[in-house]
């Protein structure tokens, strides 16, 4: 795919960066293009069933354990998603994460925690995965900014007279004592 010409190569990709005295730590989050993998992994939990007078069988969407299982899938899909998105940073191992264990998804925290990242270094980690995934507005209004910039070093291509009109549609001489 081009857009102008310009081919788009590959997803985008968020440098996170964690100072330390003894050297810059650095995070490649890379945007996940599939979310096969996790679905394969984690299906969707599915409602129990209920009788409903007229209706027959319907999902009851409001059971309390069908609401815990689906709240329990929201997390498993923000722990895989950033532990995805960290994949692309060199040399990372995780101890206790396992790609395909979902059970595990959840200790990147604590892995982080154990290594000696502070809260919010590691709000700053999860955060530079969720930009790498999504834009955020700042994004997007920085990018219109650069864009609308950019137009306005094109070439003046108005379609109005640079100079005075020397006759009318009707060719006669325009009369310049109004």
């Amino acid at each position: 795919m081009k857009i102008h010409g310009k081919t788009i190569k590959g997803p985008n990709i968020e440098i996170i960066v964690i100072p330390r005295s003894t050297g810059d730590i650095i995070f490649k989050a890379q945007a996940v293009l599939s979310f096969d993998d996790f679905t394969r992994l984690c299906p969707v939990p599915k409602p129990p069933m209920m009788y409903k007078r007229g209706e027959g069988k319907v999902p009851d969407t409001n059971d309390k354990i069908y609401k815990a299982a689906i709240d329990g899938y929201a997390d498993k899909r923000i722990d895989w998603l950033v532990i995805t998105s960290l994949a692309a940073t060199e040399g990372l191992e995780w101890d206790q994460v396992k790609l395909d264990d979902p059970s595990t998804w959840h200790l990147f925290k604590k892995e982080l925690q154990d290594s000696g990242f502070g809260q919010y270094e590691i709000n700053r980690i999860i955060n530079g995965c969720m930009i790498a995934n999504c834009l955020d507005e700042s994004k997007v209004q920085q990018a219109r900014e650069r864009f609308l910039a950019g137009q306005g070093e094109e070439p003046d291509k108005s379609s109005s007279l640079n100079g005075e009109q020397k006759s009318t549609p009707s060719g006669e001489p325009v009369n310049v004592s109004t």
